[in-house]
Protein backbone atom coordinates (compact mmCIF):
# COMPACT_ATOMS: atom_id res chain seq x y z
CA UNK A 1 0.00 0.00 0.00
CA UNK A 2 1.32 3.90 -0.87
CA UNK A 3 0.54 6.78 1.48
CA UNK A 4 -2.85 7.88 1.27
CA UNK A 5 -4.44 4.45 0.37
CA UNK A 6 -7.06 3.16 2.67
CA UNK A 7 -7.12 -0.36 2.96
CA UNK A 8 -10.54 -1.44 4.17
CA UNK A 9 -11.08 -4.78 6.11
CA UNK A 10 -10.39 -7.59 3.86
CA UNK A 11 -8.42 -9.88 5.48
CA UNK A 12 -8.51 -13.15 7.84
CA UNK A 13 -6.56 -13.90 11.07
CA UNK A 14 -5.79 -16.73 12.89
CA UNK A 15 -5.10 -16.28 16.23
CA UNK A 16 -1.91 -17.20 17.18
CA UNK A 17 -0.76 -19.21 20.99
CA UNK A 18 -1.41 -16.05 23.75
CA UNK A 19 1.43 -16.64 26.92
CA UNK A 20 -0.32 -16.01 29.99
CA UNK A 21 3.30 -14.99 31.28
CA UNK A 22 2.71 -11.65 29.18
CA UNK A 23 -0.67 -10.74 30.49
CA UNK A 24 0.12 -7.07 32.38
CA UNK A 25 -1.05 -6.93 35.88
CA UNK A 26 -2.69 -3.57 35.51
CA UNK A 27 -1.40 -0.36 34.20
CA UNK A 28 1.50 2.36 35.36
CA UNK A 29 0.87 5.87 36.09
CA UNK A 30 4.20 7.60 35.15
CA UNK A 31 4.29 11.26 34.74
CA UNK A 32 1.57 12.57 32.47
CA UNK A 33 0.56 9.30 30.94
CA UNK A 34 -1.15 5.68 31.84
CA UNK A 35 1.22 3.11 30.90
CA UNK A 36 0.24 -0.54 29.91
CA UNK A 37 3.09 -2.61 31.22
CA UNK A 38 4.79 -5.56 30.17
CA UNK A 39 5.14 -8.71 32.26
CA UNK A 40 7.57 -8.42 34.90
CA UNK A 41 7.64 -4.17 35.13
CA UNK A 42 8.18 -3.10 38.77
CA UNK A 43 8.23 0.82 38.62
CA UNK A 44 8.26 1.14 42.39
CA UNK A 45 6.26 3.93 44.32
CA UNK A 46 3.77 3.52 41.73
CA UNK A 47 -0.02 2.39 42.47
CA UNK A 48 -0.83 -0.70 39.91
CA UNK A 49 -4.70 -1.49 39.89
CA UNK A 50 -5.69 -4.59 38.90
CA UNK A 51 -8.71 -6.68 39.30
CA UNK A 52 -11.69 -4.92 39.76
CA UNK A 53 -10.70 -1.78 42.00
CA UNK A 54 -13.29 0.37 40.63
CA UNK A 55 -16.21 1.66 40.85
CA UNK A 56 -15.56 4.27 37.75
CA UNK A 57 -16.87 7.51 38.67
CA UNK A 58 -17.78 10.35 35.65
CA UNK A 59 -15.38 13.47 35.63
CA UNK A 60 -17.40 15.38 33.12
CA UNK A 61 -14.91 14.85 30.30
CA UNK A 62 -16.02 12.98 26.76
CA UNK A 63 -15.78 9.83 25.21
CA UNK A 64 -16.22 8.28 21.92
CA UNK A 65 -20.15 8.27 20.71
CA UNK A 66 -19.25 6.41 17.52
CA UNK A 67 -15.62 5.94 17.27
CA UNK A 68 -13.51 5.58 14.07
CA UNK A 69 -10.41 3.71 13.77
CA UNK A 70 -7.72 4.18 11.22
CA UNK A 71 -5.24 2.04 11.81
CA UNK A 72 -1.40 3.66 11.19
CA UNK A 73 1.57 1.87 10.46
CA UNK A 74 4.95 3.74 11.18
CA UNK A 75 6.58 3.66 7.77
CA UNK A 76 6.96 0.11 5.71
CA UNK A 77 8.96 -1.98 7.92
CA UNK A 78 5.95 -3.05 10.25
CA UNK A 79 5.41 -6.83 10.95
CA UNK A 80 4.34 -8.31 7.43
CA UNK A 81 1.72 -10.34 9.93
CA UNK A 82 0.67 -6.98 11.91
CA UNK A 83 -0.01 -5.28 8.76
CA UNK A 84 -1.77 -8.24 7.34
CA UNK A 85 -4.09 -9.12 9.98
CA UNK A 86 -4.94 -5.69 11.99
CA UNK A 87 -7.51 -3.84 9.52
CA UNK A 88 -10.39 -7.10 10.38
CA UNK A 89 -9.34 -7.19 14.01
CA UNK A 90 -9.86 -3.09 14.19
CA UNK A 91 -13.11 -4.31 11.95
CA UNK A 92 -14.17 -6.55 14.70
CA UNK A 93 -13.80 -4.67 17.35
CA UNK A 94 -15.94 -1.42 16.76
CA UNK A 95 -18.59 -3.48 15.31
CA UNK A 96 -19.41 -6.45 18.23
CA UNK A 97 -20.59 -6.80 21.75
CA UNK A 98 -17.02 -6.13 22.82
CA UNK A 99 -18.23 -1.94 22.53
CA UNK A 100 -21.59 -3.16 23.23
CA UNK A 101 -20.64 -3.39 27.02
CA UNK A 102 -19.33 0.22 26.78
CA UNK A 103 -22.48 1.66 26.52
CA UNK A 104 -22.95 1.48 30.06
CA UNK A 105 -20.38 4.51 30.20
CA UNK A 106 -22.62 6.86 27.77
CA UNK A 107 -22.45 10.19 29.93
CA UNK A 108 -26.08 10.70 29.04
CA UNK A 109 -28.20 11.36 32.43
CA UNK A 110 -24.74 10.96 34.19
CA UNK A 111 -23.90 14.07 36.44
CA UNK A 112 -20.27 14.24 36.96
CA UNK A 113 -19.08 14.23 40.46
CA UNK A 114 -16.77 17.09 40.24
CA UNK A 115 -19.79 19.69 39.41
CA UNK A 116 -19.49 20.15 36.23
CA UNK A 117 -21.79 19.56 32.97
CA UNK A 118 -21.87 15.93 31.28
CA UNK A 119 -20.93 15.89 27.60
CA UNK A 120 -24.57 14.18 27.06
CA UNK A 121 -22.93 11.47 24.63
CA UNK A 122 -24.37 8.13 24.12
CA UNK A 123 -21.66 5.04 23.73
CA UNK A 124 -22.56 2.50 20.10
CA UNK A 125 -20.85 0.83 17.93
CA UNK A 126 -18.30 2.63 15.62
CA UNK A 127 -16.52 2.15 12.39
CA UNK A 128 -12.92 1.08 10.67
CA UNK A 129 -11.92 3.46 8.37
CA UNK A 130 -9.11 1.57 6.70
CA UNK A 131 -5.56 1.03 6.92
CA UNK A 132 -2.56 3.57 5.72
CA UNK A 133 0.83 3.22 5.84
CA UNK A 134 2.97 6.31 6.17
CA UNK A 135 6.26 7.35 5.11
CA UNK A 136 7.32 8.99 8.27
CA UNK A 137 9.07 12.30 7.93
CA UNK A 138 10.68 11.45 11.56
CA UNK A 139 13.41 9.06 10.29
CA UNK A 140 15.12 7.92 13.25
CA UNK A 141 14.40 4.81 15.39
CA UNK A 142 14.16 6.67 18.82
CA UNK A 143 11.11 8.80 19.08
CA UNK A 144 9.30 10.43 21.38
CA UNK A 145 5.52 10.97 21.79
CA UNK A 146 6.14 14.81 21.12
CA UNK A 147 7.43 12.92 17.47
CA UNK A 148 4.50 10.87 17.45
CA UNK A 149 2.15 13.97 17.82
CA UNK A 150 4.28 16.09 15.40
CA UNK A 151 4.38 13.35 12.54
CA UNK A 152 0.34 12.69 13.09
CA UNK A 153 0.15 16.80 12.70
CA UNK A 154 1.96 16.35 9.66
CA UNK A 155 0.19 13.04 8.07
CA UNK A 156 -3.49 14.82 8.34
CA UNK A 157 -2.02 18.09 6.74
CA UNK A 158 -0.66 16.32 3.78
CA UNK A 159 -3.78 14.88 3.50
CA UNK A 160 -2.25 10.95 4.25
CA UNK A 161 -4.19 10.65 6.97
CA UNK A 162 -7.91 11.27 6.93
CA UNK A 163 -8.86 14.65 8.87
CA UNK A 164 -9.39 14.04 13.00
CA UNK A 165 -12.39 14.70 14.70
CA UNK A 166 -13.98 13.80 18.19
CA UNK A 167 -14.66 10.12 17.13
CA UNK A 168 -11.92 9.49 15.30
CA UNK A 169 -8.81 7.15 16.56
CA UNK A 170 -5.41 7.09 15.48
CA UNK A 171 -4.25 3.14 16.30
CA UNK A 172 -0.53 3.30 15.66
CA UNK A 173 1.67 0.82 15.06
CA UNK A 174 5.54 0.61 14.45
CA UNK A 175 8.39 -1.05 13.20
CA UNK A 176 10.37 -3.42 16.06
CA UNK A 177 13.31 -1.57 15.65
CA UNK A 178 12.07 1.47 16.52
CA UNK A 179 12.04 2.53 20.17
CA UNK A 180 9.82 5.14 22.06
CA UNK A 181 10.84 7.19 25.04
CA UNK A 182 8.23 8.38 27.27
CA UNK A 183 8.53 10.47 30.58
CA UNK A 184 12.24 8.46 30.94
CA UNK A 185 10.22 4.80 30.27
CA UNK A 186 11.49 2.82 27.01
CA UNK A 187 9.30 0.96 25.12
CA UNK A 188 9.36 -3.05 24.87
CA UNK A 189 11.08 -2.64 28.21
CA UNK A 190 8.69 -0.44 30.69
CA UNK A 191 5.64 -0.43 28.42
CA UNK A 192 3.57 -2.26 25.96
CA UNK A 193 1.12 0.62 24.81
CA UNK A 194 -0.67 4.03 25.38
CA UNK A 195 -3.01 6.49 24.78
CA UNK A 196 -3.61 10.07 24.34
CA UNK A 197 -4.73 13.06 22.73
CA UNK A 198 -2.74 15.89 21.53
CA UNK A 199 -5.06 18.65 23.63
CA UNK A 200 -5.15 17.45 27.38
CA UNK A 201 -6.20 20.63 28.99
CA UNK A 202 -9.22 20.86 27.69
CA UNK A 203 -12.09 19.85 25.42
CA UNK A 204 -11.32 21.03 22.24
CA UNK A 205 -12.94 20.02 18.69
CA UNK A 206 -9.66 20.05 16.80
CA UNK A 207 -8.16 17.40 19.23
CA UNK A 208 -6.11 14.67 17.67
CA UNK A 209 -6.82 10.89 19.54
CA UNK A 210 -4.27 8.23 19.22
CA UNK A 211 -2.93 5.15 20.64
CA UNK A 212 0.74 3.98 20.36
CA UNK A 213 1.56 -0.18 19.91
CA UNK A 214 4.92 -0.65 19.76
CA UNK A 215 5.80 -4.08 18.14
CA UNK A 216 7.62 -5.74 21.61
CA UNK A 217 7.77 -9.49 19.47
CA UNK A 218 5.71 -10.91 22.16
CA UNK A 219 3.34 -12.05 18.89
CA UNK A 220 0.11 -11.35 17.45
CA UNK A 221 -2.12 -12.24 20.07
CA UNK A 222 -0.03 -9.55 22.89
CA UNK A 223 -0.47 -6.88 20.64
CA UNK A 224 -4.19 -7.34 19.74
CA UNK A 225 -4.83 -7.91 23.84
CA UNK A 226 -2.45 -4.74 24.07
CA UNK A 227 -4.84 -2.45 21.27
CA UNK A 228 -8.08 -3.55 22.72
CA UNK A 229 -6.57 -2.48 26.21
CA UNK A 230 -6.01 1.08 24.77
CA UNK A 231 -9.12 0.84 22.45
CA UNK A 232 -11.61 0.32 26.10
CA UNK A 233 -9.88 3.08 27.34
CA UNK A 234 -10.01 5.67 24.61
CA UNK A 235 -13.45 4.92 23.79
CA UNK A 236 -14.28 5.35 27.91
CA UNK A 237 -11.68 8.07 29.03
CA UNK A 238 -10.39 9.64 25.76
CA UNK A 239 -8.55 12.43 27.55
CA UNK A 240 -6.35 10.91 29.81
CA UNK A 241 -5.07 13.36 32.17
CA UNK A 242 -1.65 13.05 34.31
CA UNK A 243 -1.23 11.48 37.96
CA UNK A 244 -3.68 9.39 40.35
CA UNK A 245 -6.18 12.60 41.15
CA UNK A 246 -8.91 12.55 38.47
CA UNK A 247 -10.64 15.14 37.23
CA UNK A 248 -11.80 17.43 34.38
CA UNK A 249 -11.56 16.56 31.07
CA UNK A 250 -10.74 12.92 32.29
CA UNK A 251 -13.97 11.05 31.59
CA UNK A 252 -14.59 7.43 33.60
CA UNK A 253 -11.83 6.45 36.31
CA UNK A 254 -11.47 5.20 39.48
CA UNK A 255 -10.68 7.47 42.27
CA UNK A 256 -7.20 6.52 42.08
CA UNK A 257 -6.93 7.46 38.22
CA UNK A 258 -7.09 3.87 37.22
CA UNK A 259 -9.29 3.76 33.76
CA UNK A 260 -11.71 0.78 32.58
CA UNK A 261 -8.92 -1.44 31.16
CA UNK A 262 -6.42 -1.00 34.09
CA UNK A 263 -8.59 -2.55 36.66
CA UNK A 264 -8.80 -5.93 34.57
CA UNK A 265 -6.25 -7.40 33.66
CA UNK A 266 -7.93 -10.48 32.14
CA UNK A 267 -8.59 -12.22 28.94
CA UNK A 268 -10.75 -13.04 26.35
CA UNK A 269 -11.47 -13.27 23.33
CA UNK A 270 -13.30 -11.42 20.18
CA UNK A 271 -14.35 -13.53 17.03
CA UNK A 272 -15.98 -12.82 14.10
CA UNK A 273 -17.05 -15.72 12.77
CA UNK A 274 -14.14 -16.83 11.11
CA UNK A 275 -11.03 -15.50 12.59
CA UNK A 276 -10.62 -15.00 16.62
CA UNK A 277 -8.27 -12.76 18.35
CA UNK A 278 -7.27 -11.91 22.11
CA UNK A 279 -8.97 -8.96 23.74
CA UNK A 280 -8.84 -7.71 27.58
CA UNK A 281 -11.82 -7.69 29.91
CA UNK A 282 -12.36 -4.49 31.44
CA UNK A 283 -14.33 -2.79 34.64
CA UNK A 284 -17.76 -2.66 34.57
CA UNK A 285 -19.68 -0.82 37.00
CA UNK A 286 -23.04 -2.81 36.35
CA UNK A 287 -21.71 -5.38 38.04
CA UNK A 288 -18.96 -4.05 40.09
CA UNK A 289 -16.33 -6.32 38.18
CA UNK A 290 -14.35 -7.25 35.55
CA UNK A 291 -16.31 -8.38 32.86
CA UNK A 292 -15.64 -11.84 31.55
CA UNK A 293 -16.44 -14.44 28.65
CA UNK A 294 -15.97 -14.05 25.09
CA UNK A 295 -17.38 -11.26 21.99
CA UNK A 296 -18.69 -11.71 18.63
CA UNK A 297 -18.60 -9.72 15.75
CA UNK A 298 -20.93 -8.62 14.10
Amino acid sequence: MGDGMFKLASVGILAVSFLIASLPAGALVVGSYHILPLAGNSEKGVKRPGGGDGPLYYYGGSVFSSVKIVSVMWGSDVNQETVEKIPAFSAALVNSTYIDQMAEYSTVHKKPVNGRKSTKQTISRGSYVGQVVISPKHTGLQITDADIQNELAYQIRKGVLPPSDLNTLYMIYFPADVTITLDGLTSCQSFGAYHFAKRADKLHATNVFYTVEPECNCGLSYLTYAASHEFAEAVTDNIPTPGNVPDYPQAWNDVNGGEAADLCPFEGTLSDGADTWTVTQYYLNSILGCSTGDYQSP
